[in-house]
């Protein structure tokens, strides 16, 4: 397991990419992968803010494992990444960004839903 704030070696930048998923239940992928600085991420926030259902100090699992797009109850992947508005603000990246922005006063934390491109459109689809 990680140490709580610390990504395991070789997982500092990801890709996160959920368009085998979107594939997989026969949707159509609209957008390309975002790369992720993981571990910049884990040192402004805890594990457990975006990896909710584990507790620290536990490997977690991939966001993909709960957020399904095809079943489960939780909410889909799309909207674990965009639902600023429908779910608790650490629990989006753009709610997360958002409260950032509002409460540090901040431009470094990319914000917009549109254009998609300020997140998706670093890496070549």
């Amino acid at each position: 397991a990680a140490a709580e704030g610390k990504v395991p070696a070789g997982k500092e930048n990801i890709i996160i990419d959920s368009s085998k998923a979107i594939l997989a239940a026969g949707k159509k992928v609209l957008k390309g992968p975002v790369p992720f600085a993981h571990q910049a991420h884990a040192d402004k926030a805890a594990c457990t803010d975006c990896h909710h259902k584990e507790k620290a100090g536990e490997t977690p699992n991939p966001c993909s494992s709960c957020h399904d797009v095809t079943k489960g109850d939780a909410p889909k992947l799309k909207d674990a990444f965009h639902g600023a508005d429908s779910l608790p603000e650490l629990q989006s990246c753009i709610g997360c960004h958002a409260r950032k922005v509002a409460k540090e006063k901040t431009t470094q934390a990319p914000v917009e839903r549109e254009p998609c491109d300020a997140c998706h459109s670093i890496l070549k689809k």
